[in-house]
């Protein structure tokens, strides 16, 4: 029997957290149909079936349940020599993995990116402008800008200033609608699915009023609010400097979310790491009245 690589390894695990051809081709940067022929290689090899195909997604079989903890044993010592030779290279030149929010890189990190690379032409910069949280240890990035409170224990971080948030329309969207009492019409334009904006919603004096519509991509969402599609809780370093857009009356004042630059501690003497987590970093923080909304009257 065939021993198998690492990358049939990689597409089983894929399969297992993305439960789907088609999540796991996203996470591996593949072909659908590349991921779903190497599966079914496996188990064509295996002369049984690793998971069973659900309309709710693919599920492991007793067979694909003994190999998870085997195969995530061998993505973790090679993902760990990974890094271990990564973190060794002591050069300003290769490259980068950046993760962040597509607002964060959209509005404000951009220009300090270009900055960057014109100060170190040999390093490449590999930007994930998305929502989606990567994984530093599997070297999804190699460094990440993320809203919370602390960053996660294994992890290295580096305070930002936090970013302001606040409810936003057009003048005449909060002329028109009624957002509180007994006759409210007036409705969210959603980020994401309609159960994860409620939650983050809670805490707002309007979370009785419906979410209706769901706009995920940014520059369409901002531009859905200013048009008068409903109204929606922004970044205000972004909705300040739209004059089509104002913060709805009585929210009360704005909430801050913590935010952290973060690396993985073997890359910590990575020299081209250090040295673009120390740039955005000393970039990001000239902005902080800015961000954190000290200047919002």
């Amino acid at each position: 029997m065939k021993v198998f690589e690492w990358d049939d390894l990689r597409i089983f695990l894929a399969i297992l957290r993305g439960r789907s051809i088609n999540a796991a081709a996203k996470l591996l940067g593949s072909s659908r149909s590349t991921v779903s022929r190497r599966l079914q290689a496996m188990e064509d090899q295996l002369a049984i079936k690793l998971f069973a195909r659900h309309p709710e997604g693919f599920v492991l079989t007793e067979v694909g349940e003994a190999m998870v903890a085997r195969a995530e044993r061998v993505e973790s010592e090679i993902l760990s020599m990974e890094r271990e030779v990564f973190g060794r290279d002591a050069g300003l030149a290769g490259p980068i993995r950046i993760s962040m929010f597509p607002q964060v890189a959209q509005s404000l990190v951009m220009p300090y990116i270009a900055q960057f690379s014109a100060l170190y032409p040999d390093i490449e910069i590999e930007l994930d402008a998305s929502f989606e949280k990567a994984n530093l240890t599997r070297r999804s990035a190699d460094i990440a800008i993320r809203f919370q409170k602390a960053p996660d224990q294994h992890l290295i971080g580096h305070q930002l200033p936090g970013f302001a948030r606040a409810i936003y329309a057009s003048q005449d969207y909060i002329d028109s609608h009624t957002f509180t009492g007994p006759n409210i019409n007036a409705q969210w334009v959603g980020w994401a699915s309609k159960e994860n904006v409620a939650f983050w919603n809670s805490d707002t004096p309007f979370s009785h009023c419906k979410i209706h519509h769901v706009v995920t991509e940014p520059t369409a969402h901002l531009q859905a609010v200013k048009c008068g599609l409903g109204f929606s809780d922004l970044l205000c370093f972004v909705a300040e400097q739209e004059s089509d857009l104002v913060r709805i009356p009585g929210q009360g004042p704005v909430r801050v979310n913590p935010a952290w630059i973060v690396t993985h501690p073997d890359l910590v003497s990575t020299e081209r790491v250090r040295v673009c987590v120390r740039f955005l970093h000393e970039a990001m923080c000239k902005h902080a009245a800015e961000l954190t909304g000290e200047n919002i009257s």
